[in-house]
């Protein structure tokens, strides 16, 4: 052991240092609040037990790495490349760049929290689940690590405040992704993600009820209606909604890939939603987009289009956010994304295969399964059944209701002018058939 004063121009020192050897490297230091020698050398002896403890951890992380690296070659990834050696890696789906923006944006929040807690951490892996863990937990408790989010060209400022259920996921989803992609690349054994997720208990947003659908019909607006006809007819999101070419209405199909997953749609279109195409042809000659106005708002500036959307859900009085306990901000309940979900309890009260349903939409989140299997109300049913044309036509609900056969024989006449001559052969004999009783 070794012990000593240091010798200054006025003396000694008042406090102890010590100084030792192990393994080849010096420590040495003060021994914190030792005035007296015996003191001094059990502080040494502590310390020469933490370096000890240390040397050996870092003995086992070599022996550890030494085994990574023959196993998967000598390559390290560090945190700040990580990123961009994911979006090297192939994927099942092909990401949009809006994805790519949120993704990246999320890694970097959990790349500032690791500066900052843990700035000895530079390699993917030297990350540990304790470290996961804790990030996840701060997501949870706090929010956002990082405060300011970049937008486009400007950058907002975040209150501390924690966050859904839903969003935590989102982060936690990104995480274990990178590093799952970057498994044997970065010479991982385990992946620091690979734990339990959030238990998900945030609200989701709401299909339209008939009402509501009566009383957004009765104050329509210019602006919102091709967001109607086509997000009920379609179950289109509001980007497919705001984007869709003329080049991908084929027949009498739209054909397209969806925006945010890249998946392949081929969705029918119904009457009502022709009607509308075709008025919007001569309206729009030269765009490439059928809702050129909405296109020009949605690819400059996407949140324009769900503010005059919720705008003027609120000005006719349906509610368009809910408070939620434990949560600061008010949560969205009823905006463009509704259209899908009310797209798939129509479906469902109109008896459309659920396979069907999957397939028109992309994917359904099991709240949307939920609003499909919620039809059973055989009421319900009945009243959308006689509605919904109508509202999708420009009608009213209640004038349907109250004489549907003016609308009907119209509407039977422009079907049949889209029938084959077997098919009309076919609608004639069902017709003498039921005129006739038998």
């Amino acid at each position: 052991m070794s012990v000593y004063k240091q010798k200054t121009s006025s003396g000694e020192t008042k406090w102890y240092y010590y100084e030792f050897m192990l393994d080849g490297k010096r420590f040495k230091g003060r021994c914190i609040g030792c005035t007296k020698k015996r003191n001094a050398e059990e502080y040494e002896k502590q310390e020469r037990i933490k370096a000890e403890e240390a040397l050996k951890q870092k003995s086992k992380t070599a022996i550890i790495r030494q085994i990574q690296k023959v196993r998967y070659g000598d390559q390290a990834i560090s945190l700040k490349d990580a990123f961009e050696c994911y979006l090297q890696k192939p994927s099942r789906r092909q990401c949009s760049e809006k994805q790519k923006y949120a993704k990246r944006g999320y890694w970097n929040d959990f790349l500032a929290f690791m500066q900052y807690h843990f700035p000895e951490i530079s390699l993917m892996h030297e990350v540990t689940r304790t470290q996961a863990e804790q990030y996840i937990s701060y997501l949870r408790k706090n929010g956002r690590f990082t405060r300011e989010v970049a937008n486009g060209t400007k950058a907002s400022y975040q209150a501390q405040t924690a966050l859904s259920g839903r969003t935590v996921n989102v982060y936690h989803t990104t995480l274990k992704s990178v590093f799952e992609h970057l498994r044997e690349d970065a010479g991982l054994d385990n992946n620091p993600f690979h734990f339990n997720f959030m238990e998900n208990s945030s609200e989701t947003r709401e299909a339209f009820t008939l009402e509501e659908l009566q009383l957004i019909n009765d104050n329509m607006e210019e602006f919102v209606r091709p967001l109607f006809v086509i997000g009920l007819s379609t179950g289109l999101s509001e980007g497919d909604i705001c984007t869709l070419r003329w080049s991908e209405i084929q027949g009498n199909w739209i054909i397209r890939r969806r925006r945010k997953t890249n998946a392949l749609l081929e969705i029918p279109i119904s009457l009502p939603l022709r009607d509308f195409l075709n008025e919007q042809k001569q309206l729009n000659l030269d765009s490439e987009y059928v809702l050129p106005e909405h296109a020009q708002i949605y690819l400059t500036n996407p949140s324009g289009i769900s503010y005059r959307f919720k705008n003027f859900l609120s000005g006719i009085g349906i509610c368009t956010t809910r408070k939620i306990e434990g949560r600061s901000k008010s949560v969205s309940i009823k905006d463009v994304h509704s259209l899908r979900h009310t797209y798939a309890y129509l479906a469902g009260c109109y008896n459309v295969p659920l396979s069907i349903v999957q397939s028109v939409l992309g994917h359904m989140t099991p709240e949307m399964t939920r609003h499909y299997q919620a039809h059973a109300n055989r009421k319900d049913k009945e009243k959308f059944l006689k509605a919904i044309p109508a509202f999708l036509s420009g009608g009213t609900a209640q004038h349907l209701l109250s004489s549907p056969h003016p609308e009907r024989k119209e509407e039977i006449i422009r079907n049949l002018d889209r029938l084959s001559d077997d098919q009309i052969q076919n609608v004639y004999d069902l017709i003498e058939k039921m005129l006739t009783g038998q």
